[in-house]
């Protein structure tokens, strides 16, 4: 069973009983964590714990009777059990389809419920197509989500420690988070940390005392340095963001991100709209119209939509090679770069 995007979070929260085992992957290794916590949380009866056993490629590999044993094995304090597995989905695929093959055998065959958490999987994955075709398996796809969906989560975090924030601080908040949802999720805790207390709305200032890691700020800095043609700009902050361990498919996130909302902004643009600014997500506030503006002078629509054919383009080609995708991503950031600085 296949569930997609935002069904496949709302799966996660409220799975099937019928389901045994979960596979979760998407490009954001944060994405298939959270669907495993919220899994996790679904599972666990109430007034109970559960039982959580983590696993990685390297020790199930070594000793497959972890994976196997685990399953079988019963609680001794009669809790309900989880094996949750971090895989590459290539070196234990073949123990994994196993696994779940004999769960879906029988009703109850193994005494522990399973989560794999894996990254990207192409259709041709041989665990993604078991997971598909199992019938007491969910196969979660999940996706980046977008400025909705992050505005929603914000709050809904604030909300549970009785705190409102501005709908100007939000968009800031939201603007500045990491591409990358496990980054995102440690400043929505610290947000919601500060806000603990607080006694009043989070407004602007309190936003921007605790703006997002110096990660994300060379991100913003990587991307704006790009379309505004600054190549010198450009490699010192991906430099910056390689030290700090930064994938390049979230680079390719975030560059992906402000091409749409650039193509957004040239539609309104073109269609008469005025203040075409204030209605994107996140918004372009008055003093800071003026830089994009100036921005999508030298990214016109047709220019933008190329944008977005590369970034596809080096996105397959960082998948498809064995090694590093960091030379990938220089290589189009700097191409962009020359682009606009050209058109300058």
């Amino acid at each position: 069973m296949l569930l997609k995007g935002k069904q496949a979070a709302d799966f996660a929260r409220k799975p099937k009983p019928s389901v045994w085992a979960v596979l979760a992957f998407g490009e954001d290794p944060g994405l298939s964590s959270d669907a495993a916590h919220a899994l996790i949380k679904a599972w666990t009866p109430k007034g109970a714990t559960m039982d959580v056993t983590t696993l990685d490629d390297d020790s199930i590999k070594k000793d497959p009777s972890l994976l196997f044993d685990g399953l079988e094995a019963v609680s001794l304090l009669g809790d309900p059990r989880v094996i949750r597995v971090r895989t590459s989905g290539d070196k234990i695929a073949a123990l994994l389809i196993e696994a779940i093959q004999k769960g879906d055998s029988q009703e109850e065959y193994y005494s522990a419920r399973l989560i794999i958490e894996a990254g990207g999987l192409q259709k041709r994955s041989k665990l993604r197509a078991a997971a598909e075709s199992a019938q007491s398996t969910a196969c979660l796809q999940l996706f980046a989500d977008d400025a909705g969906d992050i505005e929603q989560r914000v709050k809904s975090v604030l909300k549970a420690e009785g705190v409102e924030i501005i709908p100007e601080a939000l968009a800031l908040f939201v603007g500045d988070l990491p591409g990358h949802r496990n980054l995102a999720n440690s400043e929505i805790e610290k947000l919601a940390l500060y806000a603990r207390g607080l006694g009043r709305p989070l407004d602007l200032n309190d936003v921007r005392a605790l703006s997002a890691t110096d990660v994300d700020h060379n991100l913003s800095a990587a991307i704006r340095a790009a379309l505004d043609g600054k190549p010198a700009l450009v490699h010192s902050t991906l430099d910056r963001l390689a030290v700090a361990g930064t994938s390049g498919i979230s680079i390719l996130r975030s560059l992906q991100f402000e091409t749409m909302r650039m193509l957004d902004a040239q539609s309104r643009m073109a269609s008469g709209q005025s203040n075409p600014g204030m209605k994107l997500r996140p918004p372009v506030w008055q003093s800071e119209w003026g830089m994009f503006s100036a921005r999508l002078r030298k990214w016109p629509t047709k220019r933008l939509m190329r944008v977005m054919e590369r970034i596809y383009e080096a996105e397959q080609q960082a998948k498809s090679g064995s090694g590093s995708a960091d030379p990938v991503i220089r290589v189009l950031m700097n191409e962009i770069a020359r682009a606009a600085e050209l058109a300058s």
